[in-house]
């Protein structure tokens, strides 16, 4: 089938290059999730999740190759006078939690940090599935800068930045990363081994 609005229907409604489209086979708990990437031009999960752990900041570190990226799972709940702000700028301010760890991670190297974040929410009825918004904003030497197009950026990344964004995978789910405690996943004589009980 066309497009309803090439076909003579109704056109649909319209949605910004940052909207994350309807994906019916998501589920979320809760209705909502939010996750955040920190992205950061370090090659080496490990050698971030060192440096980050002197800032006493601990997170699950994964390669999502040219970059390495910080993963949070964030609470949110938006108040009535921030829904009002995003329907009059267009733009959700990154939580404190990961505004924190971006501004830490923008230290490390003098081309500063990315951080992108998903604001998700299920739908029912008319629009079943999850939708939502993703934002992406640049930090440089431990200061937030411009937003950036969070769709172009996205075109440039791995299949795997939109899975870990929309909750469909984790950072253990990939065999380059570090967990927040700082065992790491992968081969070698560094990887870890799941200890059966």
């Amino acid at each position: 089938m066309g497009d309803p609005a090439e076909a003579g229907g109704p056109p649909g409604p319209a949605r910004g290059p940052d909207d994350t489209p309807v994906d019916e086979s998501l589920h979320l708990d809760g209705g909502r999730l939010s996750v955040a990437l920190v992205l950061a031009p370090i090659a080496h999960p490990e050698v971030l999740h060192s440096l980050l752990a002197l800032s006493d900041v601990r997170e699950s570190v994964v390669r999502l190759k040219p970059w390495t990226a910080v993963w949070l799972r964030v609470e949110t709940t938006p108040t009535d006078e921030e829904e009002l702000d995003v329907l009059l700028t267009g733009t959700r301010p990154m939580p404190d939690a990961v505004d924190r760890v971006a501004r830490a991670v923008s230290g490390l190297s003098k081309y500063g940090a990315v951080a992108l974040m998903s604001w998700l929410v299920e739908g029912d009825g008319v629009e079943p599935g999850v939708s939502g918004r993703i934002s992406a904003q640049r930090y440089v030497a431990g200061e937030p800068e411009e937003t950036i197009p969070a769709g172009l950026l996205m075109g440039s990344m791995p299949q795997a930045t939109e899975d870990l964004l929309l909750g469909r995978t984790t950072p253990a789910d990939y065999p380059d990363s570090v967990s927040a405690e700082g065992a790491r996943r992968g081969g070698g004589p560094f990887g870890w081994f799941k200890r059966k009980k």
